[in-house]
């Protein structure tokens, strides 16, 4: 079958078929057209993600340019600062743009003395040194999550003989940060510490560091407290609102469990001791025991001394063979000295922050209750929470009728929600059903009138025939209709020949009908 029978006859089926199949095959035909060009479009489509982001309008031309080299199509956003390539190349290209040192951003760090230049300054040499250095601490402080920008700027003092001369060097970094992100103490404290020790003779108070919007970073009156006083009060109001919570849950529970769903509304509030305090007790026993004990015992003797009035008289001595007529006198002393050890116990009590100074409880009960009820659900209250009357902690039970008008209102809506959503579903059913119903209408109008045209095609095309082909023409005696047939058939084969088309449909008529 060559082209031109293929040809002739899609034509001559074009030529078959009626207006309003043309224009339903037409239709047909450019929907389908229509839809693979979609799908082409969607399958072939390129999603572009950020190459770089940011960047300096030097760093952005020669990427660009390093792009057109490679032949990768690219895209440019952000007034160009963006530049954006297809999602499956994103990570090759930044190896590739990487190892070709076209990424600058925005300096060059140490690979400037990849290229020496003869004939350069001693001064040269240390500002190019200066260039590289803060373009490296650059490069290590912007791979902090929270950064996204740095700017790095070194003072570094000419170098002297003499030691009273020297200076130290000087730093300040100005940090652009990430949309929402905060830099910790920590992480200030590291950038310090970081440059202070990267860069000779550079004190970490010589350090400075602000943001964008000019805020100081490195302010050690901040990096010396862990957290503000802000925070800090922050913390301890959720430690204690978590603190309540936990309580309120426990009693909800336990109460919901006897009285029923929805019935019981606790509210528990705490007063907490935040405050670290640390105690030491010394006592003392009564009795102590003898540690050492020194005994002194002392004895004199002494003479009868003269006695008289003063004169010659009274100062005459005693002769031998005299005797005094009173004896000699005698003094004993003692004296005894003990040392006790007493007993000392040393206490030493350390209370943590969080200590309970006192917990009130309030408690709604649904329903009018009895006396004895209430004071039951106060003693499981004042079990569960650990109620301490020392402290001063409160329990306050009530029972009263809720308010349920909000519940039932709610209820009432969802129940109008749903019936309103089962209204639209039966309503996108019915629709389903009856553009299904509709067009299987269409289609048994459409086959009944083909069938019913191509029967009047058919009955059209027998006159035409018999108009061709008169009766007596064909009509032959019985001895000699055997001799005439083969004559029959050249006409009826020339009769095709002129009209193929008519008798195309004459066939398909009759091929219906069968």
């Amino acid at each position: 079958m060559n082209y031109a029978e293929v040809r002739e006859k899609l034509t001559q089926k074009w030529a078959s078929l009626s207006k309003a199949q043309k224009t339903a095959l037409i239709v047909s035909v450019s929907a389908v057209i229509v839809a693979a060009l979609l799908f082409l479009q969607w399958a072939l489509r390129v999603e572009y993600t950020p190459l770089f982001t940011e960047l300096e309008l030097a760093d952005a031309s020669a990427i660009v340019e390093k792009l057109k080299e490679l032949n990768v199509s690219y895209r440019l956003a952000d007034e160009g600062r963006t530049v954006l390539v297809p999602k499956d190349q994103v990570y090759e290209l930044r190896m590739q743009l990487a190892s070709s040192g076209v990424l600058t951003t925005g300096g060059v760090g140490f690979e400037i003395f990849d290229q020496t230049r003869l004939g350069s300054t001693e001064w040269e040499r240390r500002i190019n040194y200066q260039r590289a250095l803060q373009e490296e601490l650059r490069r290590t402080i912007v791979q902090l999550k929270e950064v996204e920008q740095a700017r790095v700027h070194l003072v570094l003092p000419e170098p002297s003989v003499f030691i009273e001369e020297e200076r130290p060097a000087s730093a300040s970094i100005a940090l652009k940060l990430k949309p929402l992100a905060r830099l910790k103490p920590e992480q200030v404290k590291g950038i310090i510490y970081l440059v202070s020790s990267s860069v000779e003779n550079l004190p970490p108070e010589n350090v400075n560091i602000i943001d964008m919007n000019g805020n100081i970073l490195s302010d050690p009156s901040l990096l010396d407290k862990d957290t503000s006083v802000t925070q800090q009060y922050l913390n301890r109001q959720e430690l204690k609102r978590q603190f309540e919570r936990d309580l309120e849950r426990r009693v909800q529970q336990m109460l919901e469990r006897i009285l029923g769903q929805g019935k019981v509304v606790t509210m528990i509030t705490s007063n907490l001791d935040f405050d670290q305090r640390k105690i030491t007790k010394i006592s003392y026993d009564d009795e102590g025991v003898v540690r050492s004990e020194q005994v002194i015992k002392e004895t004199s003797k002494d003479a009868q001394g003269a006695k008289g009035e003063p004169g010659t008289a009274s100062n005459i001595g005693t002769y031998p063979g005299m005797s005094s007529p009173e004896g000699e006198s005698t003094h004993t002393k003692e004296e005894t000295i003990r040392n006790y050890e007493v007993g000392q116990t040393e206490e030493t009590v350390l209370y943590a922050p969080g200590e309970i100074r006192s917990l009130s409880a309030a408690v709604a009960v649904d329903g009018p209750l009895s006396e004895e009820r209430v004071n039951q659900i106060k003693e499981m209250v004042a079990a569960a929470i650990g109620f301490n009357p020392e402290r001063g902690d409160q329990i306050t039970v009530m029972s009263m009728a809720f308010n349920d008008s909000f519940l039932e209102k709610t209820a009432a809506e969802m129940e109008s929600a749903q019936e309103a959503l089962q209204r639209q579903q039966r309503f996108q059913l019915a629709v389903i059903l009856g553009a299904t119903a509709l067009a299987l209408l269409f289609l048994l109008v459409f086959l009944l009138r083909r069938r019913k045209s191509a029967a009047l095609r058919g009955q059209e095309l027998d006159a035409s025939i018999e108009e061709m082909l008169p009766i007596q023409d064909i009509h032959m005696e019985p001895a000699t209709t055997e001799r005439e047939e083969p004559d029959y058939r050249k006409r009826v084969g020339e009769l095709i020949r002129a009209k193929p088309e008519e008798a195309a449909q004459l066939l398909q008529a009759w091929m219906s009908e069968e």
